[in-house]
């Protein structure tokens, strides 16, 4: 639910909130005269948002990808951790209904297409050049080179590249789900399906000089528990796995984010951070959630981090100290593993 609020001063010259009497209403696309291809060049342009929060980082390579039977992949991505990510977007809920094939479903289909590539060239050779030339405005005899030398580059920053398309990333968006999508996502992810929903829905604010819009952006899927989003024949015992084999015989993890820090006492709000080797430009306040304060506003962790490394986002926890524990937040997790016994982050024991 988003409020929108004034701030500003009162008689006693104190700052107060007040209610603005502009109210916030949730709208569809479809009432906005939007397309489905609206959200999708939004997302192919700013996917940072679907990652914000996250421990890895999202490249987009393609866009309406045919497969053998002629059907569309909205967008496809390649991941920090090496995962081939697909993309598949629904304006609103009504769209779901009207499509032949369930909206998760498709996706596995795509995802399952997208197994079978083996090398960065056949991924460039099938995806990203054509990209390239469609959408980048690449010359078509130079689209080849210069996407292996993309997806290359992109994955070596990462230490990633021998885990190339080791497995596969399934992230749903739309402006709402039905109940059927989230519990068959989350079936999906006590089965090992690396799936995710996002709902990122517009809202209307109404004023008199013009109307303004939002996007209000949730991740719906996965949570700390997928419980909420069973059917009723999904039985209660079935508990998501704590780790999934790579082709390599590796294994992923699953780490706490910083609110689960704060909840175990880990570290505090008010704790002072800052960036490795950035500590003067640098220094925040832990806040809550998975936020800082840095420059008297309140960013997300992630985003943060990003302002102290050409190139954009990183993994945060890597590079951010606590200062009164002279250690990274990745350093404090690991080290104290025990405290999040229980909570899901059985994984964090194998290291």
């Amino acid at each position: 639910m988003l409020i929108q609020i004034k701030v500003e001063e009162n008689e006693s010259s104190k700052m107060k909130i007040k209610k603005n009497e502009c109210g916030i209403a949730k709208v569809t696309y479809k009432s906005l005269g939007l397309v489905e291809n609206a959200l999708e060049e939004f997302l192919q342009e700013n996917i940072e948002i679907l990652t914000q929060e996250e421990d890895y980082e999202l490249k987009i390579i393609g866009k309406q990808v045919r497969d053998n039977s002629n059907k569309r992949t909205d967008l496809v991505g390649v991941d920090s951790n090496g995962n081939v990510v697909i993309i598949e977007i629904k304006r609103d809920a009504d769209d779901m209904k009207i499509r032949r094939d369930n909206f998760e479903s498709q996706a596995i289909r795509y995802a399952a297409s997208f197994a079978k590539i083996n090398s960065i060239e056949e991924l460039v050779e099938k995806v990203h050049a054509e990209y390239l030339i469609r959408y980048m405005g690449v010359e078509e005899e130079k689209a080849v080179e210069q996407g292996i030398t993309d997806i290359y580059t992109f994955l070596k920053e990462h230490g990633t590249f021998n885990d190339f398309n080791a497995d596969q990333r399934i992230i749903l968006v739309a402006s709402s789900f039905e109940p059927s999508v989230l519990s068959a996502s989350a079936w999906l992810l006590t089965k090992g399906v690396d799936i995710s929903c996002f709902e990122i829905a517009p809202q209307l604010i109404e004023r008199e000089t013009g109307n303004e819009y939002l996007l209000e952006i949730k991740k719906l899927l996965p949570l700390g528990s997928d419980d909420d989003y069973f059917s009723e024949i999904i039985k209660s015992e079935n508990k998501r796995p704590t780790t999934r084999k790579r082709k390599s015989g590796g294994s992923r993890m699953k780490f706490p984010k910083l609110s689960h820090m704060v909840e175990v006492g880990l570290v505090s709000e008010g704790d002072d951070c800052f960036y490795r080797n950035k500590e003067e430009e640098s220094k925040a306040k832990i806040y809550g959630g998975n936020n800082v304060e840095f420059n008297g506003k309140i960013i997300s962790l992630n985003e943060w981090a990003s302002q102290f490394v050409t190139g954009g986002k990183i993994n945060a926890y890597e590079y951010c100290i606590v200062k009164e524990k002279n250690k990274t937040l990745a350093e404090l997790r690991v080290e104290n593993k025990e405290l999040f016994y229980g909570m899901g982050f059985d994984s964090i024991y194998d290291i």
